[in-house]
């Protein structure tokens, strides 16, 4: 298609927009964060809101060009790019926040708002959303969703798809469509298709809109800085805080080479140049946090650092962050080019990692410095180049192939919040098998078959070949056609049972009991705390309902179950998911399954991110009237105290709010004060039992998804027909037991029967494991049986 005809279609489609073809508009749009890879774009259209958006993409078909969907190209993967020509959608038209719902926990914003217009808009109703890429103030919500982007502080407050609650999706033939909603559930569909669009980055359709999770400011924040001579001495720091009961919301690490480059520029803050360079942070209710200062800086000092400075100033703390942030704008002003790694590895393998880093680098005279998220062995290598220089850049791509071969063989991951894009498409193989390929690419073979969107990302054989009549598989034998190179059979890389005390996971079979699991964890002063029943499997809890009652402090199982082994229906068992608990190296393949039930196959073995088991589990009650207790809720989720305590559970018959928490016994008495004070407040009485295991309702006969300003009043409502309710307050997850009766089915199909439309009017769910679920819609079965036929599971 010419280019004059390709300008005529998108101003057709976005009148009030602008069309982008003059090659110094288009400059602006070659390359992303990764910049030495650039690719022109045909033309660029920026439409002025969703419906031309909509229009944009039913036009799909008549332009017969790649379409590549664009927030503000910071990405540093090589993912917003033409990489095949084609059309560039900028969606920097779409920037409302269109609502904040404070009590509900929830926001509405449009794909191009940025992450500090959130914050900031964030701010006056007391709560935040965590994820923090070091481009917030320019990156796009959008971009962060398509990526799974973390930040610094995702340690403990976790990445993008942990607080994706529902997407609006345009797909290639201009439908719109709703995945999730603010209840965080899946709507109208049987399965949870928001899964796999999170973290897809651009390939599966447009977004126009996000309904995310957002949690209580806390109310104060103190950060710490340490120096230390060697990396041994660094990695017992960090080792230690991550055990620590402060639980830091961030561990940053500067290497020697990285704190030289910041002292030899007029960024330079005073540190030793030849140091090793920790940052970490904690933060809480003042009365909390303020207790632990003392011990977190005597763990900086055990471990070997003779420089440990902290504080809660923020000025001063921006001060002490100073050097963290400086790094990545100086080495882009430093260096003509630089490539960013991004790999997760488990944090016993990050001393030998580094040195390749530094050998591999040092061999091939590429500068190379380190500064990573240490926390979760989340490695940033930065290879500093020029690739106008014959030859440097080959040297630096055959650096990252070593690197990313090393990563897998000691069983980590290629991205952990960058994706994959075009720069690590190559190195695919060394993760998925033929057959995980399969299942991987049957994913845009639902969505985008002829790869139209966003091509050449993720993975290599994804290549637009055009419109033309015919299937749009490459081997015409009705999948895609796989490259592996001889690598990785089948089964390969199955999981083997472990336990990795140092990063807190473990792997063991599907069928495994809470004194199992407990058996492996406690001798490392580790625990699972989300489990509903003491006999009942892990499978049968996983498929009773996706979430237990300290869900509210950790979040649904789906956040804590991070890899398994599947048995497909074809018999075939392969791994799905990781051994470290943050990537995002393809097709979320993991969580859709794993709320599948059975329908695509069965889990054999689980992989658990376990915690650290602080000393004493005690429970908590606040008994009253039941106005009374539910008037308590709303006031208790949004201090932020609750970000500490394991459960926060409303029942109705007597009302009650039980509270459950895991801590050092020392502190029992700040927590212990508090309930107290706010109990007296709301009229309510405390009752507490110290030692006691966390709450085990048992598998529920039914589980609902709402929003979390609701669920109190669903839970009021169904209790008074006699059916016990236990509604976890944050989450807005209301489990029920029906009382063993003749009419039990009957009582269950009833409530869902009545309950179901406002669940899906908010993008919640309902699950029963005595009842099927419901049928898919007739575009919904399409979309499933294309999905069992791609993967060829069956």
């Amino acid at each position: 298609m010419t280019a004059n005809r390709i300008e005529g279609l998108l101003k057709q489609s976005a009148v009030r927009g602008r069309v982008l073809t003059s090659p110094a508009q288009l400059a602006g749009y070659d390359a992303d964060g990764l910049g030495y890879k650039t690719f022109r774009p045909d033309a660029v259209v920026i439409p002025a809101d969703a419906d031309e958006m909509i229009r944009v993409l039913q036009s799909a078909k008549s332009l017969g060009v790649p379409i590549c969907i664009r927030g503000a190209g910071t990405s540093l993967s090589g993912g917003p790019v033409a990489a095949q020509g084609g059309v560039i959608v900028h969606t920097s038209g779409l920037r409302s926040v269109r609502k904040i719902h404070a009590e509900g926990f929830w926001c509405e914003v449009e794909c191009g708002v940025t992450l500090n217009q959130l914050d900031e808009a964030l701010k006056p109703h007391g709560v935040f959303y965590p994820p923090d890429p070091s481009s917030g103030p320019v990156c796009t919500l959008g971009g962060n969703v398509a990526m799974n982007a973390g930040g610094a502080h995702c340690f403990r407050y976790g990445v993008t798809s942990n607080y994706v609650l529902g997407v609006e999706v345009i797909l290639l033939d201009g439908s719109v469509h709703r995945f999730g909603g603010p209840a965080g559930g899946r709507g109208t569909w049987r399965e949870d298709w928001k899964r796999f669009m999170v973290g897809s980055e651009g390939t599966l359709g447009a977004f126009t809109r996000f309904w995310l999770r957002v949690l209580p400011r806390p109310d104060k924040v103190w950060t710490f800085r340490a120096t230390y001579p060697d990396l041994i001495t660094a990695e017992q720091a960090i080792h230690a805080l991550v055990a620590h009961s402060s639980f830091p919301v961030a561990i940053e690490l500067m290497d020697p080479r990285c704190v030289a480059m910041v002292e030899n520029s007029p960024m330079a803050v005073g540190l030793p140049k030849d140091n090793f360079m920790l940052l970490t942070e904690i933060d809480g209710p003042p009365e909390l946090v303020d207790a632990r200062v003392e011990a977190v800086a005597g763990i900086l000092r055990s471990a070997g650092s003779q420089d440990v400075v902290f504080s809660d100033d923020e000025e001063q703390r921006k001060k002490l962050w100073k050097a963290r942030k400086a790094a990545g704008g100086l080495m882009g002003q430093l260096s003509a080019d630089f490539v960013v790694q991004d790999a997760v590895i488990p944090k016993r393998a990050l001393a030998e990692l580094l040195q390749l880093v530094y050998d591999e680098a040092d061999a091939a005279g590429i500068r190379a410095v380190n500064v990573f998220h240490a926390g979760d062995g989340n490695l940033h290598p930065n290879f500093l180049f020029d690739s106008r220089k014959p030859g440097e850049l080959e040297k630096v791509e055959l650096i990252g192939k070593r690197l990313m071969q090393r990563v897998v063989d000691v069983g980590g991951t290629l991205s952990g919040e960058h994706g994959i894009g075009n720069d690590k498409t190559a190195y695919m193989p060394l993760v998925f098998g033929s057959e995980m390929t399969r299942l991987q690419l049957a994913v845009p073979a639902v969505f985008n078959p002829r790869h139209q969107l966003n091509p050449l990302k993720v993975f290599a054989d994804r290549r637009f070949t055009g419109l033309e009549i015919g299937p749009p598989h490459a081997n015409g034998n009705g999948h895609h056609s796989v490259t592996t190179n001889g690598k990785v059979p089948t089964g390969s890389r199955c999981f083997v049972p472990f336990l990795d005390p140092i990063d807190g996971v473990v792997c063991l079979s599907a069928q495994a009991t809470a004194t199992q699991i407990q058996t492996q964890a406690a001798p490392h002063q580790l625990r699972f705390p989300l489990l509903l029943d003491a006999n009942a499997t892990l499978q049968e809890q996983v498929e009773s309902t996706g979430f237990a009652p300290a869900s509210s402090r950790f979040g649904p199982l789906c956040d804590n179950i991070v890899g398994m082994n599947w048995k497909l229906p074809n018999g075939n068992v392969v791994r799905i998911g990781e051994r470290v608990v943050k990537t995002t190296t393809g097709y979320d393949m993991f969580r859709f399954l794993l709320s599948s039930g059975r329908r695509f196959g069965e889990p054999v073995d689980y992989v658990l991110r376990l915690r650290p088991d602080c000393g004493v589990t005690s429970v908590y009650e606040l008994a009253g009237s039941v106005d009374a207790v539910s008037r308590a809720v709303p006031l208790l989720l949004k201090n932020c105290w609750m970000h500490w305590f394991d459960a926060i559970d409303f029942l109705a018959d007597p009302p009650r709010l039980r509270i459950a928490l895991n801590c050092p016994a020392a502190e029992l008495p700040v927590v212990e004060e508090y309930l107290s004070t706010f109990g007296n407040s709301q009229g309510l009485t405390l009752c507490s039992e110290r030692n006691l295991p966390l709450p085990m309702d048992g598998c529920p006969d039914f589980a609902f998804k709402t929003s979390p300003e609701s669920v109190v009043k669903l839970a009021r409502e169904i209790a008074a027909d006699g059916i016990h309710c236990v509604a976890l307050c944050y989450n807005g997850v209301l489990h029920g037991y029906v009382p063993e009766c003749g009419d039990k089915l009957d009582r269950i199909r009833m409530l869902i029967r009545e309950r179901s439309n406002e669940l899906e009017a908010v993008g919640g769910d309902w699950h029963s494991r005595h009842l099927s679920d419901t049928q898919p819609s007739d575009l919904e079965a399409l979309w499933i049986k294309t999905l069992e036929q791609e993967s060829n599971i069956t």
